[in-house]
């Protein structure tokens, strides 16, 4: 993993260390352990390790192991009161401001190094991601879920019942995709009968049409 400072080198191993000794795994189909050398990125490490599995980061913070008072990116000193990021509302890892920026920034390339393309700008009206379509799509750079949060900037946020649904939106589909995670079997259906469908409508929608 790349150096950021001494502390996020202990604050990953022993991260992977606990989570190997409680039998969790990286990979379940190829049964990897968890390593600090398997990660290109801290961000990497953070979102997609610590804080997308509900078990994982509920067993960490159990431990005391994800926001220990300190910047996993730069070691500094940090409260509450700092920035954070977070998945589903309720899964926060707080960071000193650098280490947002940080994050960000790695963001932007892993975003870039997937799609080919810069991220866009997000509107001024932006709100969070789509916890639902992420949670049944199992990735929050899905085409899918991409498309929904274009769709909810270009177009619902326009209007004043569009930003009433958003409002509603967020005020219930945590909950909701909480609810969901690791019910494959229901996510499936979600996906099949609603979101797919919803996706064909909006992907084909042309600019500027609100109808």
């Amino acid at each position: 993993m790349k150096a950021y400072s001494q502390f996020s080198q202990k604050y990953v191993t022993e991260i992977c260390n606990a989570l190997n000794d409680a039998g969790f795994k990286m990979d379940k189909i190829t049964g990897r352990s968890f390593n600090i050398d398997e990660f290109d990125t801290m961000t990497q490490f953070l979102q997609d390790y610590v804080v997308r599995s509900h078990d994982i980061y509920h067993y960490l913070t159990s431990k005391n192991l994800v926001n220990r008072g300190f910047c996993p990116y730069t070691g500094q000193e940090i409260d509450s009161s700092f920035p954070s990021w977070s998945f589903m509302q309720d899964r926060k890892i707080h960071l000193s401001h650098e280490g947002m920026k940080i994050m960000k920034k790695e963001d932007d390339e892993e975003y870039e190094k997937v799609f080919g393309a810069p991220r866009p700008v997000k509107a001024p009206s932006s709100g969070g991601g789509c916890y639902i379509a992420t949670v049944c799509y199992e990735d929050q750079y899905a085409p899918e879920v991409i498309a929904f949060k274009a769709f909810r900037d270009e177009y619902l946020s326009k209007t004043w019942y569009g930003r009433f649904f958003i409002k509603m939106y967020y005020t219930f589909s945590p909950k909701i995709a909480e609810y969901l995670e690791g019910k494959s079997k229901i996510n499936g259906i979600i996906r099949t009968h609603f979101l797919d469908k919803i996706f064909i409508k909006v992907s084909k929608r042309p600019k500027g049409n609100l109808k």
